[in-house]
């Protein structure tokens, strides 16, 4: 009895920490994913310039570099909100394990490969958005246009690289964790923890496959949708446990 009592002390003090970082995630990846997704489309930045027919190669490319400029300052707000996300995705990951039993080895193995994808996609965004000044910095100065499109496109194939492991081991460790969840009141969250696995595993396919628009779906989808929900179930569970 006083072994239940403690432990209904300590999952009390932890369970409202636990679900404040939950449901910060999952605001902070609402709020990225759609203004990530108005941006690429156009909305809350002007639309990428198209090169009329009499334009070189070289004045078209200036001409998009020139634009790309404008879209830094959004591209850096809505990056660092979904850095917020993922560590808060990391975070719960790890209590997660801690309600399912870290002597349980997919959960043991699942939550670290969970905040190691994560902490790799904030590495790989970093990175991109210090390349991406960089580009914006040669694109404004006299630089050679060809040097400052090499660049670019050296940053974005590193960046991309990166999310794709990072989402590979995101994936990993959340059917980690669903197969750490032998309960039957939890057998739905599992569930629910294949599927947003599942799609996440898709979103690294579609880096490996190189379809720019399935990607930016996939990433709406997962950012805007399916990870705030299962942060959300996930801190609900934990309150509830």
């Amino acid at each position: 009895m006083e072994t239940q009592t403690a432990e209904r002390v300590r999952v009390g003090k932890t369970a409202g920490p636990a679900t404040a970082v939950a449901y910060t995630g999952a605001a902070a990846f609402v709020i990225a994913g759609i203004w990530f997704w108005l941006a690429t489309r156009g909305v809350t930045v002007a639309a990428a310039p198209r090169a009329a027919a009499d334009v070189t190669a070289q004045q078209a490319m200036r001409g998009y570099y020139r634009w790309l400029v404008t879209t830094l300052p959004q591209e850096r707000y809505y990056t660092s909100i979904a850095i917020a996300g993922f560590l808060c995705l990391a975070a719960s990951a790890f209590v997660v394990r801690d309600r399912l039993g870290s002597d349980r080895a997919p959960a043991r193995i699942g939550a670290p490969l969970v905040a190691a994808g994560a902490l790799l996609w904030i590495a790989g965004s970093v990175l991109a958005l210090g390349g991406h000044r960089a580009v914006g910095l040669m694109a404004t100065h006299a630089n050679p246009i060809q040097t400052t499109n090499s660049i670019a496109f050296t940053v974005d194939t590193i960046a991309a690289a990166f999310a794709l492991a990072a989402f590979a081991l995101i994936g990993a460790g959340m059917l980690g964790l669903a197969a750490a969840a032998p309960r039957p009141a939890r057998r739905a969250w599992a569930r629910g923890t294949i599927v947003v696995a599942l799609a996440v595993l898709v979103t690294a396919g579609s880096y490996a496959a190189g379809h720019d628009s399935f990607t930016d779906l996939m990433l709406l989808i997962g950012g805007a949708a399916l990870l705030p929900l299962w942060l959300i179930w996930t801190g609900r569970a934990v309150t509830e446990a």
